[in-house]
């Protein structure tokens, strides 16, 4: 099972045809790392659209919910419900709490990035009834089937950048105004050079805080016979810094056994340079 980020909804038949079989999408005010959010009125249609085509329709709610938002995330939930979404990627417990209240925890997918690495941590959030858990993605191969030997209901990123670090900060501001700078660091995309690598790791500010990334995309094209060998089945492709042209060649390169593009592959170096140029 192909899971697939996406930048244009026209492009949903292209993935399908590429081999995807759920997109993952993002709704205003609910969601962060997300390379297309919709508005929430909107979402009824977008399942529609993705249901008639046999795919299951996702939705990112990963970021941070203060105690004065409750509400709103109560009417979030409620209407992801009613138009039939197949599951909620969620990060902050209180996401679980308020869906736990509806009913509705089969449908939560626990992505908190770095925080599961043992087969316990599975255990615990899958007991919780949700229906499924994302692997951090620092585990070694080895680590990860020595993790899933007891569960294969886990989710695993195969391909793309993922998050380091998500701070409530606005941490760019703050460093562009430290050294009272003129440049403007909100929903661009910046470079982030450590002192003793020469790695570039990209870092967006939005308006819900400071997100790192890791200086490559993760390529998994050795390892995925290995994964499916041993039962898993939930892989993810995350397109932030792409664009759905990439994700079409890499679903083409996991099926077809040929090269994966990655971070050095020309689609990174365009890509890169068109965001840039539109937040500009």
């Amino acid at each position: 099972m192909f899971i697939v980020t996406i930048h244009d909804l026209k492009n949903i038949k292209k993935l399908k045809e590429a081999g995807a079989d759920a997109i993952i999408i993002g709704v205003e005010d609910f969601s962060i790392r997300q390379s297309l959010t919709i508005s929430l009125r909107d979402l009824k249609e977008v399942v529609l659209q993705c249901h008639a085509l046999n795919l299951k329709l996702y939705v990112n709610a990963l970021r941070f919910f203060m105690e004065d938002e409750l509400n709103l995330l109560t009417e979030f939930l409620k209407t992801c419900k009613e138009a039939g979404v197949d599951g909620i990627y969620y990060s902050d417990e209180g996401v679980f709490y308020e869906a736990q209240k509806q009913g509705m925890e089969s449908l939560l997918i626990y992505q908190p990035e770095t925080l599961i690495t043992n087969h316990m941590d599975i255990a615990f959030y899958l007991e919780l009834g949700i229906q499924s858990v994302s692997l951090a993605h620092e585990c070694s191969l080895e680590e990860i089937l020595q993790m899933t030997e007891q569960t294969k209901e886990v989710e695993i990123l195969i391909s793309g950048y993922f998050s380091i670090l998500y701070s409530r900060r606005m941490l760019v501001t703050n460093y562009l105004d430290a050294i009272k700078s003129n440049e403007k660091g909100h929903k661009k995309v910046l470079d982030l050079i450590e002192s003793t690598r020469q790695d570039r790791m990209p870092i967006v500010e939005d308006d819900y805080g400071t997100h790192i990334f890791s200086e490559a995309s993760i390529q998994s094209q050795k390892e995925l016979p290995v994964l499916k060998e041993h039962g898993l089945y939930r892989f993810r492709i995350d397109s932030i810094f792409m664009d759905d042209d990439w994700t079409i060649h890499v679903l083409n390169a996991y099926q077809n056994q040929s090269e994966v593009p990655g971070s050095n592959h020309w689609y990174y170096q365009t890509t890169m340079k068109k965001k840039e140029a539109s937040h500009e």
